[in-house]
């Protein structure tokens, strides 16, 4: 149901929660108001529940989320709730986005809300959130952004933070302090914001805070003689190990550039709703094989529409999870004409908590090596259409880049040895 962008006014009906079957209901209207009503909580089948850009008021009813166990999406961003946000979300492990940004909640971060192991979207910014950030948090291993600006949080930005493959952080306009973390997440001043914390300091040179100070005992004065000495020996010491270094930093300096670049090159994060999405919920019309250690489909991804294939790692089965880091460190250390680019990987969580890892590689449309290396006839087909690849081609070299670009396969990265066996074909 979606009464949406209509010009509907007054409360929201009681008589709604008969709706039981409801799978999702839309009703930003821009002009309801009251409280929301409890009688939402018989919605046991929801999924998605929008009621933001309203004037609602009152408190979150606990009663909206004990049944809604299957709820993916809540939106209750700008209207005028009052009130803590209610410890019973922990209930909802699906949930995959959560918005009760500008309203006027209060209190603490519910430690419970780390039970929410699904979540990629979080949005609790232009409220009157209080304390700090509560370590249970570190339980969102899915996050992908992250907004809690313009609250009263206050404490140190915990370091757990670091460890999130988040796109998007904004933690500005609160009462944090202290040392900003300088790995993970805060190494690129493009995705995070803490403007308008006063009190913090350090953090890369891009975030131009201040120098953390440490406080220092007092000390006895050094006397000046002291002091030349101690300069002079540092002095000598310093001119030996540059001069002694130069010819090794001279030849260091090509591969540190090319690794700079390495670190420096964008990789494209993909989050586990993402391939959900670009497979068509890894549907059969999109299967495109099984190996050893799992699945292979073929996704679009949203946006730019690009065709990937994406192997999807069974973790139940023994040894895919050093599989998959096996592949992941090969792949990224190799470049070979032979051998089909990875484009990125996904290790996250799905909707219902379980870990996922999943590989990205370059889409190869023209069926598998196996297919081209021994082609089978089908009735009815022209031999002209047929999949075939002649003698010459066989063992000319040139063909082999073209027979393993052309695999598909669940295992995109054979090699192609035919010129090897070459002298042993006689047909």
């Amino acid at each position: 149901m979606d009464l949406s962008t209509n010009i509907l006014s007054r409360k929201i009906p009681p008589s709604l929660g008969n709706l039981s079957l409801l799978n999702e209901l839309y009703l930003s209207t821009k002009r309801l108001e009251g409280t929301i009503p409890s009688s939402l909580g018989n919605f046991t089948n929801l999924y998605a529940l929008f009621l933001s850009q309203n004037s609602l008021s009152g408190t979150i009813p606990t009663q909206l989320f004990n049944p809604l166990a299957s709820l993916v999406s809540l939106d209750l961003a700008q209207n005028n709730l009052v009130g803590s946000l209610p410890s019973e979300i922990a209930t909802l492990e699906r949930l995959s986005e959560l918005d009760v940004s500008e309203n006027e909640l209060s209190g603490e971060i519910p430690s419970s809300l780390g039970g929410c192991v699904s979540l990629e979207y979080l949005y609790m910014e232009g409220n009157f959130f209080q304390g700090s950030i509560p370590p249970s948090l570190s339980s969102l291993r899915g996050i992908q952004d992250l907004d809690l600006s313009r609250n009263n949080l206050s404490g140190q930005i915990p370091s757990f933070l670091e460890n999130f493959s988040l796109l998007n952080l904004n933690l500005s306009f609160n009462n944090f302090e202290g040392e900003v973390p300088v790995a993970g997440v805060f190494t690129n001043a493009s995705i995070i914001s803490v403007v308008g914390n006063k009190k913090l300091c350090g953090g890369i040179l891009e975030l131009q805070l201040p120098k953390c100070t440490i406080k220092e005992s007092k000390k006895t004065k050094m006397s000046l003689a002291l002091i030349l000495i101690i300069t002079m020996v540092f002095t000598l010491v310093g001119v030996s190990m540059v001069t002694s270094l130069l010819f090794s930093c001279f030849k260091r300096k090509r591969k540190d550039q090319s690794a700079v670049s390495l670190v420096e090159d964008p990789v494209l994060k993909l989050s586990y709703g993402m391939l959900l999405k670009a497979t068509n919920g890894f549907s059969l019309e999109n299967f495109i094989g099984a190996g050893s250690f799992g699945s292979v489909y073929k996704g679009i991804l949203d946006g730019d529409g690009t065709i990937v294939a994406i192997k999807v790692l069974n973790l139940q089965r023994e040894g895919a999870s050093r599989s998959f880091m096996a592949e992941c460190e090969a792949l990224a250390n190799i470049r070979h004409r032979n051998l089909i680019k990875i484009v990125t990987s996904c290790s996250s969580v799905d909707f219902q908590g379980n870990e996922f890892k999943a590989l990205i590689y370059e889409f190869m449309p023209n069926g598998s090596l196996e297919e081209w290396l021994h082609p089978v006839s089908k009735t009815n087909v022209d031999e002209d259409k047929l999949q075939n690849l002649n003698f010459l081609q066989r063992i000319n070299c040139n063909q082999c880049s073209l027979c393993t670009r052309l695999s598909s396969s669940p295992v995109p990265y054979t090699y192609c040895s035919l010129r090897s066996k070459a002298k042993q074909r006689t047909s």
